[in-house]
């Protein structure tokens, strides 16, 4: 039975692999077993599975970026869907669900081989299959488990597989309980990675410290979430200088840049999210002030009026950056030591980029001493850095618990000649996604509230 599905997994990767290969895709296996280390290690190297698998619903639903009417209506009635927060979602396929469990399927079957063919020569196989699975199950826990409340317990986790046989039947975890999985998939990969992989597209030390610290973050956990992003920072802190970009091709930011740690990117939901339909909103692209690089390295002009987003770190217009890179570690510092009252090193770590990004003539350190405004100055460096990353749905999740910082999207769309508005109020059960009807069908797992 394992070997069916491991066939079966070696389908779907040959499948959903686009004709043009971004990275240099590993040799695909041709043993009919993952008996070797060798196998192993090439099931890692599915880059369509490991790397690009990330799901682009969790981009969908953000404010980071609006459709005019045409470009609306042409979308897959899911995507309209997931654009226009509804709540009952009746298109949205399993895919992104499948995505992220696939994933984790070959993981479990990576880890399984390595208890089969102990000793290994290549530890780090294990704990890059220990990280790859611990990062779908946040995926998973983004899109469709409630935040983590330390105080509150949940019953709306998502499913823990350590199986690769599906005979295997899972419940749905408690949040608390996904949210252990995670770390301790996460931290356990530590001791088996070196501390830089050679490659980008494998995770070293430095992408599990990075991934425990949005993780840590998303949990409103600064200590910790601090912590792994210093660890992460004091293995390498280099930041790109944006004085010697040149803005001017299409995509000026390129994957094997200074700050990457780990890349990840997706094709799902690219009809919505490309940059050729895409537009940014006037209220995010007026948060630049003209001496701030981001304004010509992150966008170009697609008429007098409207942008589009061109910084990906992926260095294609894809979804989202699903990886992992040092800007985002510099501001999660600044956020934990804003909140935990070490206003000298948020600053520090706050001027550190933002020296990095305006120009040198210009740049002027911020200097602030009250604690709130210095908060708010890094949440909005980090809202004008981090767009499409792949962490704005989580930002507003757990900063709507904030009543300074909580927001009502808004949505208004041409249909039919007429504008129709739509709203996501901060705390919506919305935030929630419904699990796909095929899911809860063939698992018979509970369905998450409305």
């Amino acid at each position: 039975m394992k070997y069916l599905i491991y066939l079966s997994i070696l389908m779907l990767s040959f499948y959903s692999q686009s004709c043009t290969k971004f990275l240099d895709e590993k040799s695909i296996l041709s043993a009919a077993t993952p008996d070797r280390e060798q196998d192993l290690r090439a099931l890692l190297d599915f880059e369509s599975q490991i790397n690009l698998y990330f799901p682009g619903l969790i981009e969908l639903g953000t404010d980071d970026y609006y459709l005019d009417g045409a470009d609306y209506n042409k979308l897959q009635p899911s995507y309209q869907e997931a654009y226009t927060w509804n709540k009952e979602m009746l298109s949205m396929d399993a895919g992104n669900w499948k995505a992220c469990y696939n994933t984790i399927m070959i993981a479990n079957i990576v880890l399984e081989g390595v208890e089969r063919l102990q000793p290994i020569r290549n530890v780090d196989i294990k704990g890059e299959a220990m990280f790859v699975r611990g990062l779908a199950l946040y995926y998973i826990a983004q899109l469709y488990c409630p935040l983590f409340d330390k105080d509150r317990e949940s019953p709306y986790g998502a499913p823990i597989r350590l199986t690769s046989d599906f005979n295997v039947p899972v419940s749905r975890a408690t949040v608390h309980e996904t949210y252990k999985q995670i770390i301790a998939d996460l931290t356990g990969a530590i001791v088996y990675l070196r501390d830089q992989s050679a490659e980008i597209n494998r995770p070293g030390k430095r992408a599990a410290y990075a991934a425990l610290a949005r993780v840590y973050l998303s949990m409103s956990d600064y200590n910790q979430a601090r912590y792994y992003a210093n660890e992460s920072l004091k293995v390498n802190g280099d930041l790109m200088d944006f004085n010697v970009i040149d803005p001017t091709p299409d995509f000026p930011i390129g994957p094997k840049n200074a700050e990457m740690i780990y890349y990840g990117s997706t094709i799902s939901g690219s009809s919505a999210l490309h940059n050729s339909t895409a537009r940014i909103p006037k209220s995010l692209y007026s948060l630049y002030d003209k001496d701030d690089l981001r304004k010509l390295v992150y966008f170009k002009s697609v008429n007098s009026a409207e942008h589009a987003f061109k910084g990906y770190y992926s260095g294609r217009s894809a979804s989202y950056f699903s990886g992992f890179a040092n800007d985002e570690l510099y501001l999660i510092r600044a956020e934990c030591n804003a909140r935990l009252g070490a206003s000298v090193d948020a600053l520090s770590d706050l001027n550190k980029l933002l020296q990095h990004r305006v120009r040198k003539e210009t740049f002027k350190a911020v200097e602030l001493s009250d604690g709130k405004e210095l908060l708010s100055a890094v949440l909005i460096e980090r809202r004008k850095e981090m767009l499409f990353r792949g962490v704005r749905w989580t930002d507003l999740r757990r900063l709507n618990l904030e009543p300074d910082y909580a927001v009502n999207l808004v949505r208004d769309i041409i249909v039919n000649g007429e504008i129709k508005r739509y709203e996501l109020p901060a705390n919506d059960p919305r935030y929630l996604y419904f699990i796909p009807n095929e899911v809860i069908i063939q698992s018979n797992i509970p369905q998450n509230p409305r």
